[in-house]
């Protein structure tokens, strides 16, 4: 079975741009991770593993008597990981490729995880039921992704607006959902969870903050296919190569804090 296309792309840059950002919400994603209950001692999945952050993070929560296996179909990201996993000297963890939607495991794990990947799929609720049923009894899956309804400034800044529109608008043409967090809840009990629970967590940036222009632009260079055939925004008004440093003045200007993202956790028991 094929799975739909990561609109973002696996370039070199694409896969620059994931880690950066996943430095940027290692935090909250660890927090929410132990709140879900990924805890010591455990096995662990990292579905979508990505160049292997996420995987890399829940080894350190589960420890040395833990273990984790990182999935991902793609091969260009699947080099970088077993690349930095070969850098790192990780005993605990290893990558395997293959389809988040397929995926069997002759063992079962007690915990699941992904981050930012039910986004991508329009079949989520059933790609989370397929892995409970092959979690152990009272394993838990964890989810972490975005909800991007709360992005803000305040004061408003037309410019981060715009921006925020452009994201959105693109990835709804891609078929990704950007408001996927807020439904985690819901997602999650219909895949057949008990014990569900979520909680969201976000940044905010002074608009002095050297990085977020940056990251925000990332995502916008990266997606910007999509938001163009979208008609949200033309070649030039997206401006890439100008549009970080117009971020930057435009919250300057207003002394703006502006935020990310909100990052939603959610997570659920396998009865």
């Amino acid at each position: 079975m094929s799975g739909p296309e990561y609109v973002l792309g696996s370039d070199e840059n694409e896969i620059a741009r994931l880690q950066r950002q996943a430095a940027a919400i290692a935090e909250p994603t660890a927090l929410l991770l132990r709140r879900g209950g990924v805890g010591p001692g455990m096995r662990v999945l990292d579905l979508g593993s990505g160049p292997g952050d996420v995987s890399f993070l829940v080894a350190d929560i589960v420890g040395p008597h833990g273990s984790v296996v990182g999935l991902e179909r793609d091969p260009a990201q699947l080099a970088v990981a077993e690349r930095r996993l070969a850098e790192r000297d990780s005993r605990n963890v290893s990558f395997r490729g293959g389809d988040a939607r397929t995926f069997q495991d002759d063992l079962p794990f007690e915990a699941v995880v992904c981050r930012l990947l039910l986004m991508h799929l329009p079949d989520a609720a059933d790609v989370v039921a397929h892995h409970t049923r092959h979690l152990r009894s009272g394993g838990v899956f964890v989810a972490v992704d975005y909800d991007m309804s709360g992005v803000r400034a305040e004061p408003p800044v037309g410019l981060l607006a715009d921006v925020t529109r452009w994201i959105v608008e693109g990835f709804q043409y891609a078929k990704a959902d950007p408001f996927v967090g807020i439904h985690l809840p819901l997602l999650l009990r219909d895949a057949g969870l008990t014990d569900v629970g979520s909680v969201g967590l976000q940044q905010y940036w002074p608009y002095d903050d050297p990085e977020a222009p940056e990251l925000v632009t990332g995502v916008v260079r990266s997606l910007a296919p999509a938001i163009i055939a979208s008609g949200a925004a033309t070649a030039a008004e997206l401006d890439i190569d100008t549009l970080a440093s117009r971020i930057d003045a435009a919250v300057s200007a207003a002394g703006a804090v502006w935020t990310g993202p909100t990052v939603v956790g959610g997570w659920g028991r396998r009865g």
